[in-house]
């Protein structure tokens, strides 16, 4: 076997590290943190911002309570009226929130 051939060998068993890739959107939307940073410490920032992102969570909670409403529903617990204005008030309530600056700028 070449010598060529075993250096390939070698790094072809090397895991690779995933590269974490900042979006430009986290530039312009978190300017006063992010500004002054080298970009391994803005990578390393994001990567924890992205595990502390609550926003997922916060999405499947909301349909987990649209299908509980539909179902309600559904049974005949509610009506369709009810359930309508349940949702309404999730909805205006979403938008409050997403219409708040985040507390960390």
């Amino acid at each position: 076997m070449g010598e060529k051939q075993k250096r390939q060998q070698k790094l072809r068993n090397v895991p690779r590290i995933p590269c974490i890739r900042v979006p430009s959107s986290a530039y312009t939307h978190n300017t006063p943190l992010m500004k002054d940073l080298t970009q391994g410490q803005q990578r390393y920032f994001y990567s924890i911002m992205r595990i502390y992102n609550s926003r997922s969570q916060w999405e499947a909670l909301q349909n987990r309570y649209i299908h509980s409403l539909q179902h309600q529903q559904l049974l005949g617990y509610i009506t369709q009226q009810e359930a309508l204005a349940r949702a309404a008030v999730l909805r205006d309530s979403t938008k409050r929130a997403s219409a708040k600056p985040p507390s960390f700028i």
